[in-house]
């Protein structure tokens, strides 16, 4: 009996720590927000004027449709939270109390790849409903005042959603929330996407005219958000929203038995993220790639990759002021702006060049290309 009791310890630490994990990996890459390939100034202002996409945070989507509202996001350091170094900041700017746009909203989206969770799920079994899984979010937020947004998934490749409320505190609160399995209706096991995590902070009359979704339909607008307040993230410029620690786990889980927060080596982390994004040079003197020149005015050349990309790159964030210069047959050429055109694209990477931006190099030679100080060069195969 005594080694069944110890047996039985062992196993419920290894629950409470979150290795009896059925996949080896964290579903959520890069949960922890300690990688930012997107915007390494940590800070970007005057957001909200459009679709902003993936901005700091690798993994971490702002899904917007504008209104009024404008906000301030940041890559956060944070300390009275234990475990966690980094978090997303929101601060609102400017405020549309009355959210007079009906079509605006303010999603925060985590996109998750098919082949990432469909075979886990197992919702295409609808033989033996008890295999479908049930799925659990959870994550760490922290707001000026109590806000009741809403939180929940979509199912991609069914077009079809599910939401929940949660209230929102002062200090770090830990949400945890369970969804049901959507059965019959599996996402495809491919390198598209099958799931999305979505948080909506603010929505317009458009996203909050019928009943929330608390079941599984078809996507319907107007079943996204709720309309009791507050929910609206733009009231107030007093608003500020911190997040962190997001987390999926297969099953059902409540606050009390949800694994732990799995904390992996921050390299580790960012191996996984290039799968869907990769900082190529970002500054002064780094080395881009070795170049060959068709002519004066025309260069190529071959980047270098790490590891294999979800899909084709390409290229979302290019250059400035004199970002780009030749080196080659012992001189230099350029420097120039933007590397403006991409050829040869692939899984395993692209190549890029550069021509119509002046005398950039040697008709015939090789060389490598370097950067100047306004240098920022951002590949992305995000979802």
């Amino acid at each position: 009996m005594t080694a069944a009791r110890n047996l039985s310890r062992v196993v419920g630490t290894l629950v409470n720590q979150g290795l009896n994990r059925p996949n080896a990996n964290p579903i959520v890459i890069n949960g922890d927000l300690r990688n930012n390939s997107y915007e390494t100034n940590n800070t970007l202002t005057g957001l909200g004027d459009s679709d902003e996409g993936y901005i700091i945070h690798d993994r971490i989507r702002h899904t917007v449709t504008a209104g009024a509202g404008r906000y301030t996001a940041a890559n956060l350091a944070i300390t009275d939270l234990p475990g966690f170094t980094k978090c997303l900041h929101l601060d609102c700017t400017t405020a549309e109390a009355s959210l007079a746009t009906n079509s605006s909203i303010f999603n925060i989206d985590y996109r998750v790849e098919a082949f990432d969770i469909a075979s886990l799920l197992n919702w295409s079994d609808t033989s033996n409903n008890t295999s479908a899984k049930y799925i659990t979010v959870s994550f760490y937020m922290k707001t000026n005042k109590a806000f009741k947004f809403t939180t929940g998934f979509i199912n991609s490749d069914n077009s079809r959603n599910i939401r929940k409320e949660f209230t929102t505190s002062t200090s770090w609160t830990r949400h945890v929330l369970t969804f049901p399995p959507d059965i019959g209706n599996s996402p495809n096991s491919d390198i598209g996407e099958g799931l999305r995590w979505r948080t909506t902070i603010s929505a317009g009359s458009d996203f909050t005219s019928g009943t929330l979704a608390t079941d599984w339909e078809a996507n319907t607008s107007a079943n996204m958000h709720t309309s009791n307040t507050p929910n609206n993230f733009f009231d107030n410029t007093d608003n500020d929203i911190k997040m962190t620690g997001l987390q999926i786990e297969i099953g059902q889980y409540n606050s009390d038995n949800i694994p732990d927060f799995s904390f992996n080596d921050v390299a580790y982390d960012k191996v996984r993220c290039d799968r869907y994004c990769q900082s190529q040079v970002d500054g002064a003197d780094q080395l881009l790639g070795y170049v060959n020149a068709y002519n004066s005015g025309d260069v190529n050349l071959g980047m270098y990759h790490f590891g294999v990309f979800r899909t084709t790159p390409t290229i979302i964030q290019n250059g400035g002021t004199d970002s780009f210069k030749n080196n080659s047959e012992a001189a230099t050429r350029g420097p120039w702006d933007n590397m403006n055109y991409t050829q040869s694209g692939h899984v395993n990477g692209i190549a890029i060049g550069a021509n119509g931006q002046g005398d950039i190099g040697y008709q015939g030679s090789t060389g490598y290309v370097w950067t100047g100080a306004n240098a920022r060069l951002l590949v992305s195969a995000e979802l």
